[in-house]
């Protein structure tokens, strides 16, 4: 073959898409290969390099000429697979809890069929570009996470990243969304490489297309001002010495049938506050986890008639007496009270709120602010509860739906929803608490930033955690952490660079961490230990644009994704109709 014949060849070869030139893998294999692939970008494997082109699979779906079925059959087994790979940590709970495990996967596996049912219309029919549509539809579908069905707005293409801080300090711009449009970009400019022509034949021989040069360059200038921005904003914090506060975590499984007595929880909190208490400098604040305080807090409002206080205790506990209640408020407001005044040193408690008030009963989740020489409280209770863990949605028309629970024998938790944020005021300090999975739901958290009563915003983001569901236990009796734990920490890290706040996070069987303002975790506890964390957190002057505007690239996203909808029904009539009138 002659020189010129082969140059010719190769010129005519580089100007076809490779899967033109190559066999493309049926949507099956395509839509397991994208359920595995992102699943190996998180914890536990956690290579989050991978995240970068794991969407390939799927989105090369979007432009398959393969039947209909099969594409969204493909999709849909995608999605299974990787929701049924990410939440295996839901059966540490109970092996009765493998119902619920296949159930949230289900249901969260359908956001991938419904992904392509969007996103391929304006690709084939309108011929908009992949690379726009592909980016804008998914990152709307996990800003719809964040609220669907109260919101599990978790595995964010952005989390896989939490390590990478140049990368995601735009958070505090665009929230954690910005990192996974920017993400979801790359896998659609890996799959247009794939499926456009790369080269076109010049007298100077083949070189990129310019469309082609035009998506490079547009990923490229992204990537490049979005690591400029990170290493401007990380470059630039100045840190100011803040409040010492002291993590416990102990190592208490939290199952529904636990076998620890409430004296036995309570002589393992004492053992490590007593520990945290003794080091040197003394902590300005000791942070117990979720729910750890065995006997629950006691409230009875002081005009409740006494009918009324009888007829609450009997609507929650059938064979409670008012006195008992009584006695039980007296010992616990005791107790607490007279062990801050012995340490000189002020707890945020985790526990479980029962509040007897005028305008009836009342049972919440709790951080409660107890300070040496002060015998009132600050308190706050939870905004956002875990539907089948905290309280079970539609329980009285649905009463099988305590199937999906670890709950049995009639015992169902019924908490109450705190009604609006609240702040804890301690010295010259201004704390704001998510507990639970709150750190991990973007606008509840935002809310803790974004409706104080004046312009002070929180010094200090707690969190008070409770994953001692998800743990397991070896016959020594070892007890181990599940991959949810090091998922909770990456989700948690966004809140801080979002809000520009440092997090201290006491959780029961961890992970414990103190998060700076840059999202960088400068001190943790090991999962599954029991154990204290003593470090001072570091405060950061710096705001965030995220906590005036909120999700606003979300929005913009859904808002794009709403609007294709019509348009692709639209336009190809409106085309259709032109072309017969013509004819």
């Amino acid at each position: 073959m002659s020189t010129q014949t082969l140059t010719a060849t190769r010129a005519v070869a580089s100007d076809q898409p490779l899967t033109q030139r190559f066999n493309t893998p049926h949507p099956i294999w395509l839509g397991l290969a994208s359920g595995c692939f992102l699943w190996l970008s998180f914890p536990p494997a956690a290579w989050g390099p991978l995240a970068w082109a794991a969407l390939v699979p799927l989105f090369l779906l979007i432009k398959s000429e393969r039947s209909r079925l099969s594409i969204y059959f493909g999709a849909w087994l995608g999605g299974f697979t990787f929701w049924m790979l990410a939440l295996n940590w839901i059966v540490c709970i109970d092996a009765e809890a493998a119902l619920g495990w296949v159930t949230m996967a289900l249901v969260l596996s359908l956001f991938w069929p419904l992904f392509l049912a969007i996103a391929r219309p304006p690709v084939r029919t309108l011929k908009l570009p992949l690379m726009i549509v592909a980016p804008a539809v998914w990152v709307a579908l996990e800003y719809v996470r964040a609220y669907f069905l109260t919101g599990f707005p978790w595995y964010y293409l952005a989390h896989s990243q939490y390590k990478l801080l140049p990368l995601i300090q735009i958070s505090d711009i665009t929230g954690s969304l910005g990192v996974s449009l920017l993400m979801a970009v790359a896998n659609a400019l890996i799959v247009d490489v794939l499926t456009l022509p790369l080269m076109q034949p010049t007298k100077n021989g083949p070189k990129l297309t310019r469309s082609m040069m035009l998506r490079f360059g547009t990923f490229g200038i992204g990537l490049v001002l979005t690591l400029a921005y990170g290493a401007l904003r990380m470059g630039t914090a100045k840190f100011e010495p803040g409040p010492r506060v002291g993590l416990i975590q102990s190592s208490i499984m939290q199952r529904y049938r636990v076998g620890k007595t409430a004296e036995d929880i309570l002589a393992e909190y004492e053992g490590l506050i007593a520990r945290a208490a003794r080091t040197q400098p003394t902590p300005d604040l000791i942070v117990w986890p979720e729910t750890s305080y065995p006997y629950g807090f006691v409230k009875i409002d002081s005009s409740l008639p006494a009918d009324q206080f009888a007829a609450q205790v009997k609507s929650y506990d059938d064979e409670g007496k008012p006195e008992e209640w009584k006695l039980k408020r007296e010992g616990v407001d005791a107790h607490l009270h007279t062990w801050v005044d012995t340490m000189k040193i002020p707890m945020m408690v985790g526990s479980t709120t029962y509040d007897f008030a005028a305008t009836g009963f009342n049972r919440y989740n709790s951080a409660i602010l107890f300070e040496p020489g002060k015998s009132t409280i600050q308190s706050y209770h939870k905004l956002h509860l875990v539907p089948f863990g905290e309280y079970v949605p539609l329980l009285k028309t649905f009463p099988w739906l305590t199937a999906l629970t670890p709950y049995r024998n009639g015992h169902v938790p019924s908490l109450t929803f705190g009604g609006v944020p609240s702040w804890f005021e301690h010295g010259k300090y201004r704390y704001a608490t998510a507990i639970c999975f709150e750190d991990t739901v973007p606008q509840v958290t935002r809310r803790l930033f974004a409706e104080v009563p004046d312009s002070k915003s929180p010094d200090v983001l707690l969190n008070l955690s409770n994953d001692g569901w998800f743990t397991t236990k070896d016959e020594d009796g070892t007890i181990h952490g599940s991959s949810e734990h090091e998922m909770h920490l990456a989700v948690s890290v966004f809140r801080s660079i979002e809000h520009r706040a440092p997090l201290a996070r006491a959780a029961n069987t961890g992970i414990s961490a103190v998060v700076d303002g840059n999202g960088r975790v400068i001190a943790q506890l090991a999962s599954g230990k029991s154990d204290i964390l003593v470090a001072e957190v570091p405060l950061d002057p710096r705001t965030g644009l995220y906590t005036s505007v909120g999700d606003w690239l979300g929005l913009s996203c859904l808002a794009t994704t709403i609007g294709l909808i019509p348009l692709t029904w639209y336009l190809p009539r409106r085309r259709l109709k032109s072309a017969q009138a013509a004819a």
